[in-house]
C-alpha cells in the first residue's frame, strides 16, 4: 500500500513538470498589430485583471509575481475588471503565435493565490488560458494555448473561471 501511495504521488508530481525555453517561438516577428481579448465571466470588480502574452514557455509556466522586477512576459496588462465582460486592447504587438493568460487578481497582490486546504496548490482566484486549454494537474499545455495574432488586427475570447469549476463543469 505505501509503495502504491509513493508511485502515485510521483505519477502526480511528474504529470505537472513542464519542460521550458525562454526562448521566443516568434524567430520573425510579424507587422505591428493590435490585439483584443475579451474576457468573459468576469464575476466582480474586485482586485485588478492582469492580461499576460507569453511567447515562450519559460514565461507561461512561470506564474511570477507582476509587481516584482525579473516578472518574465512578452506583455502585460493590469486592468480593473468589468462585469461580465472586460475587453484589454494591446497595440504594436507584433503579428506571432502567442499564448495568453488572464488571472482575476481579486486581492490585487500581483500574482494568482493558491490553495493551502483542501486542495494543495490548486489556483483559488478565477483565471483563464487561450484556447480555454487548462490541466487537471497543472497549468494547460504551452503549445495548445498558442494562438496566431495576424496584422493589422486579432481578436480572441476567454472565459475566466475557478480551476475548481473548470474540473467540476460547475
Amino acid at each position: 500500500m505505501k509503495h502504491t501511495l509513493v508511485l502515485a504521488a510521483t505519477m502526480l508530481t511528474l504529470m505537472g513538470c513542464q519542460s521550458t525555453n525562454s526562448a521566443s517561438i516568434n524567430a520573425n516577428p510579424g507587422k505591428p498589430t493590435e490585439l483584443t481579448v475579451r474576457i468573459e465571466n468576469v464575476q466582480n470588480t474586485d482586485g485588478k485583471l492582469l492580461v499576460l502574452l507569453h511567447d515562450n514557455s519559460e514565461s507561461y509556466y512561470a506564474d511570477d509575481n507582476v509587481k516584482k522586477n525579473g516578472a518574465r512576459y512578452f506583455a502585460m496588462k493590469a486592468v480593473v475588471p468589468q462585469t461580465p465582460t472586460t475587453l484589454v486592447q494591446f497595440k504594436d504587438i507584433p503579428a506571432g503565435r502567442y499564448a495568453v493568460s488572464v488571472v482575476h487578481d481579486e486581492d490585487d497582490d500581483g500574482k494568482l493565490d493558491r490553495m493551502v486546504f483542501p486542495f494543495v496548490g490548486m489556483p483559488s482566484e478565477p483565471y483563464a488560458l487561450s484556447n480555454n486549454t487548462y490541466n487537471t494537474f497543472s497549468k494547460g499545455d504551452f503549445e495548445a494555448a498558442l494562438v496566431t495574432v495576424d496584422a493589422p488586427q486579432s481578436t480572441i475570447a476567454l472565459q475566466l473561471a475557478t480551476h475548481l469549476s473548470k474540473l467540476t463543469g460547475l
